[in-house]
C-alpha cells in the first residue's frame, strides 16, 4: 500500500543500507585502481632510470673524448656533469637515481649500471632485460 503523499515527502537522507551499498562500491573501484596506479608508478620510475643511465652514458664518452682518457679510468660525478643536459633528472639529481641510490662508480670504456637496489625496487615492475645493457 503506498504511503500517503504527506509522508513520503517528509522522507529525508539514506538509509543504512543505502550508505553501506555506496562504501562498498567506493571500496571495490578503490581495490581495483590502487595496484594499478602504484605499477603505473614504478613503470615510469623504471623509464626515468633508464634514461639517465643512457643519458650518463653519452657524458662518459664525450668526457673521455674531451678529456684523453682510456678505458679503465675512473670519474667522478662533478668530472661527468658538465657533459649532461641541464634539463634532465641525472644533472637535477646528482649522479643519483629516483629512490636517492648512486649510479657510481663512473668508468670510461663502461656503461653505468642500474643500481642493485633500484632493481630490487623495481623487480616485477619490469622485465630483467629491460635494464640491457645497462646492468
Amino acid at each position: 500500500m503506498p504511503h500517503p503523499p504527506s509522508l513520503a515527502r517528509t522522507r529525508r537522507g539514506f538509509t543504512i543500507i543505502e550508505i553501506v551499498v555506496v562504501l562498498i562500491i567506493i571500496a571495490l573501484m578503490l581495490i581495483i585502481i590502487i595496484p594499478h596506479f602504484f605499477t603505473t608508478m614504478k613503470s615510469k620510475e623504471a623509464e626515468v632510470v633508464k634514461a639517465d643511465l643512457v643519458e650518463l652514458n653519452s657524458a662518459i664518452e664525450h668526457y673521455a673524448l674531451d678529456n684523453g682518457k682510456v678505458a679503465g679510468t675512473a670519474l667522478d660525478y662533478a668530472d661527468l656533469r658538465k657533459y649532461l643536459d641541464q634539463s634532465t633528472d641525472a644533472y637535477r639529481r646528482n649522479g643519483r637515481d629516483v629512490f636517492g641510490d648512486s649510479y657510481g662508480p663512473f668508468i670510461v670504456g663502461k656503461r653505468p649500471s642500474v643500481p642493485k637496489e633500484t632493481a630490487a625496487k623495481l623487480a616485477g615492475t619490469v622485465p630483467t632485460d629491460y635494464w640491457s645493457p645497462y646492468q
